[in-house]
């Protein structure tokens, strides 16, 4: 059964996830004992097993729609030099993948790559800036892999993987039940404003947001830290990375009551 998988997968210690708190009246409460039903409300129970069922586990999606997806990316980052058909080349290199086939680079399963699609998206302006700002010699660093990195290390944090993972930080913390209740607690308050139930949409649209300001800590630590003397090189790019883990661990230490408010940079 779904909620006895669920007890077993993707951990790498004896404590359950988060989304087996979830109090539908088919799941065994009893089993997990009086201390976890205070933990979340059920509509906050129910955003984590959204994020974690319906949103940030979905496998690499299949070549056609992984093409149109990079293309969105090069299309929006260099709107003069545009292209309809994917090709492999050098040019992804300017993107900041490793090598001239964007596709290799996406595994750990679609939502990185649906992150950084977001970004670009809702966030046109700023993306092509980030992306001038990463290629230049002075501050050069793997733009989108970075952002891989960035998706990868919330999703870690914040226990919303399935499987078994390392963050690119390393052995670093994991979300307290606090940081966990608070992020939760903003998607259900944005469902409330939006008078829906909890949804995937939702949920996408907050960590997209939570993503964007992480990268802006990120991005803007990698550019200070370029600037200064000239001495910052790639091998010192994880401490611009540890800057935004550092951002969003303090910052769901508090609870945030809506988009207004969430602001790490």
């Amino acid at each position: 059964m779904e909620q006895e998988r669920l007890m077993e997968e993707g951990r790498t210690d004896e404590q359950p996830h988060i989304e087996d708190q979830k109090s539908f009246c088919d799941r065994c409460i009893v089993c997990l004992g009086p201390r976890y039903v205070t933990l979340l409300t059920e509509e906050e129970r129910d955003a984590v097993w959204h994020m974690r069922r319906q949103v940030v586990n979905n496998p690499k999606p299949e070549d056609a729609e992984l093409q149109k997806q990079v293309l969105l990316l090069w299309n929006t980052a260099f709107p003069d030099e545009k292209l309809d058909l994917f090709e492999k080349g050098q040019g992804w290199k300017k993107l900041g993948f490793q090598g001239t086939d964007p596709s290799t680079d996406v595994r750990t399963g679609s939502w990185p790559l649906e992150q950084l699609v977001a970004l670009a998206t809702h966030h046109p302006t700023e993306f092509r800036r980030m992306v001038q700002e990463a290629s230049h010699s002075a501050s050069f660093y793997l733009f989108a892999i970075s952002c891989f990195n960035v998706s990868h290390m919330l999703v870690l944090f914040f226990d919303l993987h399935t499987f078994a993972s390392v963050s690119p930080l390393g052995h670093v913390p994991r979300a307290s039940k606090r940081q966990l209740r608070n992020l939760a607690r903003l998607v259900v308050r944005e469902c409330q404003a939006n008078d829906v139930d909890v949804s995937a949409n939702i949920c996408r649209l907050v960590l997209n947001e939570v993503f964007v300001e992480v990268l802006r800590v990120v991005h803007g630590a990698w550019m200070q830290m370029s600037r200064t003397g000239g001495k910052a090189t790639l091998i010192d790019f994880p401490k611009a990375l540890r800057k935004g883990f550092d951002a969003n661990s303090s910052f769901w230490e508090r609870p945030c009551d809506s988009f207004d408010g969430l602001k790490m940079s």
